[in-house]
């Protein structure tokens, strides 16, 4: 009876063990991504780069570095990342099917498993206390209004055939643009321009990379709005000497009169701008904010 107890044990130990593993996906692909060409990017192109909208089904991401692999294995953003400079430059391909009848919720922890396996990524976890803004409504309130999806352009079918990309002289207006889809241009007189049909989550997460720092939202807001500011980059603008791993360098266009060297700037600087053009207001805070340290990773990933 002893015996049989433990062995009843063991094989109960072992089940369970076996249920809190994450499952593995039915196959993978994690290869070195080919050399992007800069004019990929372009001086108003959407953010075409990284890893997309998550898929119930399939885990694709182009061109993406391993700091946005890990970005959407642990959910977190940029700025909670920390690793050798490699993670932010070199970029890679991967492709993993999802099982059936797996949920969403395990696919993190599965791509997580991926690449410690793929890459040999070691990680540790630690809380440390960071500056960081608080991003809450100015006096008078928001000075943008809510998306009506219904009157935007819809964006093509997944696996339709795109239209092909024509070379325009003017950027996209606010109705020509899909929901969620997020417009940055550089100008050579310093001006930024940031334009969208998005949510404040949206907002908030772009300009983390910008700020480079931990923005915590508090205005309330949870719709779609038609977001649309300029402002002139300065010292506390991080855009013009680094972008979000997803992005590749922006490209001025020649054929864009106002990226000219002495085209007319915009005065307000990006604080003054959210204020002025959004109605929104940052203030400098503290936080504890929970970073992912890189401790090791192979550049060159094991493919398939």
């Amino acid at each position: 009876m002893r015996t049989a107890g433990m062995l009843c044990l063991l094989a109960c130990a072992a089940w369970a063990q076996q249920d809190s593993a994450p499952p593995t996906f039915e196959v993978a692909s994690v290869k070195v991504a080919a050399e992007m060409s800069p004019m990929q990017g372009g001086g108003g192109a959407m953010r075409t780069f990284g890893c997309g909208k998550p898929d119930p089904a399939l885990v694709r991401c182009t061109g993406a570095s391993l700091k946005t692999l890990l970005m959407r294995a642990y959910g977190v953003e940029d700025y909670q990342i920390e690793g050798p400079a490699w993670i932010s430059s070199e970029r890679y391909d991967v492709m993993a099917k999802v099982p059936e009848g797996v949920p969403a919720d395990k696919v993190p922890a599965m791509l997580q498993a991926l690449l410690a396996e793929r890459f040999g990524a070691k990680i540790h976890k630690e809380t440390r206390t960071l500056a960081a803004y608080e991003m809450t409504l100015a006096k008078g309130g928001p000075k943008f209004a809510e998306t009506d999806p219904t009157k935007l352009r819809t964006p093509p079918e997944p696996g339709s055939a795109a239209p092909p990309p024509q070379r325009r002289h003017t950027p996209p207006t606010l109705n020509e643009m899909p929901v969620g889809a997020i417009m940055f241009r550089m100008s050579r007189a310093g001006a930024r321009t940031v334009r969208g049909n998005i949510t404040i989550e949206q907002l908030v997460t772009h300009l983390t990379y910008v700020l480079d720092r931990p923005i915590l939202d508090h205005t309330g807001l949870e719709g779609t709005y038609a977001i649309d500011f300029t402002y002139l980059g300065d010292e506390n603008d991080g855009m013009g000497r680094r972008l979000p791993a997803t992005v590749p360098p922006p490209v001025a266009d020649p054929g864009d009169s106002r990226q000219s060297p002495d085209s007319d700037a915009p005065i307000a600087t990006l604080f003054q701008a959210l204020q002025q053009s959004l109605g929104l207001k940052l203030e400098a805070k503290k936080a504890p904010v929970e970073m992912i340290v890189v401790d090791s990773a192979n550049k060159v990933p094991t493919e398939n």
